[in-house]
């Protein structure tokens, strides 16, 4: 049995975009984990975890993402060996930018790749999303598509699982902003409301297919008008202080839209690469945090390609 160790980036995701909640995700470029494992006679084993949070991560891999999702690919493939894994976290846990779905999907694409690729991509997504249930207490798989196909993805149907991928415009920008806050996804799905009147889901479905259509087309001034949500963000907008402040400071600056990312507390704006600068954007959303006595974390970056092998 050969004892190569396999490294894989999954990077971080933006979830729910607008009105697309539990169906939009898109790939980010950075910030990323990286999943490292090798196989062993069985079993499996998380030797070290490191980065942001690593602390509270744990290390039962009856519980860790990185390993359920991993696990059941194994079982899916039948495959005859265990695995030892090592969690270099690049995206801090409670962030609204995919942390636990980049885990489960880096565990699930590191054992796709030391099974020799048996499973079709679908299957290795339900894996991920599998893992996502037991982390957040409901299967969805918005961040761990994006994170194994990058780009910009829909879940067309959970039962039967479909998922589409579009290439983004390629003038697509993306700050990410991460205020000093902690959104636990379980948390932030315990606000949101159990039904929601015709007009709003009127307002959904039409903003939703236009965004689809300005992803396929390359209109930016489109996506900018079509990212709006009459539902879940404001249920969550309680849990980040100041989120409006920085979203209109970030549109005061040239972003095309600002909005919260995936469960928050990720603000996230989206700006034409051609005519802005993202740096720009950037210091005013930090400023909104800062003059407000908050650390924030900011990446000016651009659309990711899914999990890659190191």
């Amino acid at each position: 049995m050969s004892d190569e160790w396999i490294k894989i980036a999954a990077p971080a995701t933006t979830s729910n975009i607008g009105a697309g909640f539990d169906t939009f995700g898109l790939a980010i470029h950075e910030p990323y984990d990286i999943i490292e494992g090798r196989k062993i006679p069985s079993g499996i084993v998380i030797s070290d975890i490191q980065g942001p949070g690593a602390e509270s991560i744990t290390r039962d891999p009856a519980k860790n993402s990185v390993t359920i999702a991993a696990a059941e690919v194994l079982k899916r493939a039948g495959a005859d060996f265990g695995l030892e894994v090592k969690i270099i976290k690049g995206i801090r846990p409670c962030s609204g930018i995919g942390s636990s779905g980049a885990s489960a999907a880096g565990g699930a694409y590191l054992a796709h790749v030391l099974t020799g690729e048996k499973l079709s991509i679908n299957e290795v997504i339900m894996c991920a999303a599998a893992a996502e249930g037991y982390t957040s207490g409901s299967i969805h798989a918005d961040n761990v598509a994006p994170c194994i196909l990058g780009g910009f993805t829909i879940i067309r149907s959970y039962e039967p699982f479909e998922v589409l991928k579009i290439d983004p415009p390629k003038d697509l920008g993306l700050v990410v902003a991460l205020p000093d806050v902690l959104v636990a996804t379980a948390d932030a799905r315990k606000v949101l409301p159990h039904e929601v009147p015709v007009k709003d889901l009127v307002f959904h479905v039409g903003h939703a297919s236009s965004l689809v259509y300005a992803m396929m087309t390359d209109d930016l001034p489109l996506i900018g008008r079509s990212v709006a949500d009459m539902v879940f963000e404001p249920a969550r907008a309680p849990l980040v202080p100041h989120l409006k402040e920085a979203e209109k400071a970030a549109m005061n600056h040239g972003a095309i839209v600002s909005f919260l990312g995936g469960s928050g507390p990720c603000v996230m704006s989206f700006y034409d690469k051609s005519t802005h600068k993202g740096e720009v954007i950037a210091e005013s959303v930090r400023k909104v945090f800062n003059d407000n006595n908050m650390k924030c974390d900011i990446w000016v970056t651009d659309c990711g390609t899914g999990c890659r092998r190191l």
